[in-house]
């Protein structure tokens, strides 16, 4: 095991949400207002409507949430920050500078540091990736994690916190951060790790090889890659069914998505969906999936038990971040080159609403108070 240990550098912050309770509101940043927009979701209104829009940094990009869902963290990617927002109060708290270009980040299961990646290196020879840990309380960075390369996509915990794991897209590998020492593992995948997901019971991790045409298995038991399955072109998008027995990834040249035996390790079925599907969200009763056609302006919904498309839903321009309810009962879709969020009944597969004047280029979505 390869072992680099920790550089102290400055940093920033970025949430999620974990809590079942029913969201009262959605915030949705838009890039090129360099707003985040807050949209009444309650169901005492009629149509869902934007509320407010919070002043935050230059190109914002990602949002999380703290657990309780008082404060989000939004990656500011070109002025290098993250703006903390009191997302009771609707205003814009703080603003915590950090490395160069904020991405993707995940809380530990404690819910008492946030760990945020960078898809920028620290400096301009890109020797070394970024990752800022924060103190959620008091918004303070703890540490960065130097990681090797120069663009990481996407991070996750194992159930008990005691790793994150990284896909470092530059390098072709995961790498694992041990949370209590900060030291890191380097697991070697096929090729520009992409996005992740993990197993119900904590014991594998799943990985989009973005430049390999493939999945690959990692036992965290042993942080050793155990499978490497072969999907469609350029796989991105990945999940995993609520039972475990299934992973569905999009292959975004081919307009499909594989669906992965997590018991065989093998492709047991390859659904057509539509034109640059990139994102795959499974609702928490596992009964179906939904994927996001960037380039066909709709989004797909498949069915899990028979592995076939249900309903093709048009949504806006260029779909991109989706989002279920903890409900199940509506899906949340950022159409990414234009200004709106096309809201989808899951029961019935319909197009419900299409919220207006959301800002420029949303581009993720996270649940408020």
């Amino acid at each position: 095991m390869k072992i680099i240990t920790n550089i102290a550098y400055p940093a920033f912050a970025l949430f999620a949400f974990t809590s079942s309770a029913l969201a009262q509101s959605l915030f949705v940043p838009a890039r090129y207002s360099n707003e985040v927009a807050v949209i009444d979701i309650s169901t005492n209104q009629v149509t869902n409507q934007v509320v407010t829009q919070i002043p935050v940094g230059a190109f914002p990009i990602r949002i999380a949430m703290t657990l309780d869902r008082r404060k989000a963290f939004i990656s500011d990617a070109h002025s290098a920050s993250i703006s903390v927002l009191d997302a009771v109060a609707h205003t814009n708290i703080s603003t915590i500078p950090t490395s160069r270009v904020p991405g993707e980040s995940a809380v530990t299961p404690d819910g008492g540091r946030l760990f945020i990646v960078h898809e920028a290196g620290l400096n301009h020879f890109n020797l070394q990736c970024p990752v800022d840990v924060i103190d959620t309380a008091t918004n303070l960075v703890i540490t960065t994690v130097p990681l090797p390369g120069h663009r990481c996509k996407d991070i996750l915990f194992t159930p008990d916190g005691r790793f994150a794991y990284v896909a470092n897209n530059s390098e072709g590998e995961v790498d694992t951060i041990d949370t209590t020492t900060y030291r890191i593992n380097r697991i070697y995948t096929r090729g520009n790790a992409r996005h992740l997901c993990i197993s119900p019971a904590g014991d594998r991790v799943y990985v989009s090889d973005n430049g390999a045409d493939s999945v690959s298995v990692i036992d965290t038991a042993t942080q050793q890659v155990i499978a490497t399955i072969p999907v469609g072109r350029r796989p991105l998008g990945i999940a995993i069914t609520p039972n475990g027995e299934e992973v569905y990834a999009t292959n975004q040249h081919d307009g499909t998505v594989s669906v992965i035996d997590t018991t065989t390790l093998t492709v047991i079925a390859t659904i057509p969906t539509g034109n640059l599907c990139q994102r795959v969200v499974i609702t928490r009763d596992g009964t179906k999936a939904f994927v996001q056609n960037g380039y066909s302006d709709t989004v797909s919904a498949i069915d899990t038990a028979t592995h076939t498309v249900s309903a093709t839903l048009p949504v806006g321009h260029h779909p991109w971040t989706i989002l279920a309810s903890p409900d199940d009962m509506k899906l949340y879709v950022c159409n990414s080159t234009d200004t709106t969020v096309t809201v989808i009944d899951i029961p019935s597969l319909t197009v419900s609403d299409t919220i207006a004047n959301v800002g420029s280029a949303p581009f993720d979505l996270a649940f408020g108070p």
